[in-house]
């Protein structure tokens, strides 16, 4: 009985302390001069869609430092930030070829493909297409 109600203190303080995700967005960009996409510019606005993508990203294994390999990259990157209410409480940036996270201050994680189809579900695209890491426009 004592640890059960330990437990749940335990689990009442952890729960206040986590800060209240109702929003997040989403914005494509190229990191490489020679290749452009297609605009993604979106806000989610469901609470239980970005408080879920969010807690995934923190519990995300933290990437080891050192050489990796990363498969063909193409420069394409996602800033992902997300809001409790007005207040931006977490900012990233995703680089899809390395499957990694940056959270800034040397904090990166490796995704996976569960995080992935979660955050497919809650953009509204497709899990076997190329909606989320679509091929280069060529530049003039």
């Amino acid at each position: 009985m004592i640890r059960a109600a330990a437990a749940l203190s335990i689990a009442v303080v952890l729960t206040g302390c986590s800060p209240s995700i109702d929003s997040f967005s989403i914005h494509r960009f190229s990191a490489s001069t020679e290749n452009e996409f297609a605009a993604l510019d979106r806000t989610v606005s469901d609470a239980a869609i970005a408080s879920r993508l969010y807690q995934d990203i923190r519990a995300l294994r933290p990437q080891p430092e050192g050489t990796y390999f990363c498969g063909l990259d193409f420069g394409i990157r996602y800033e992902l930030s997300f809001f409790a209410g007005r207040e931006r409480v977490m900012h990233a940036v995703m680089e899809g070829s390395c499957h990694l996270i940056d959270l800034g201050a040397g904090d990166v994680r490796a995704f996976d493909d569960h995080f992935e189809a979660d955050l497919l579900g809650a953009l509204g695209l497709y899990t076997r297409g190329n909606d989320l890491w679509p091929t280069p426009i060529p530049r003039p």
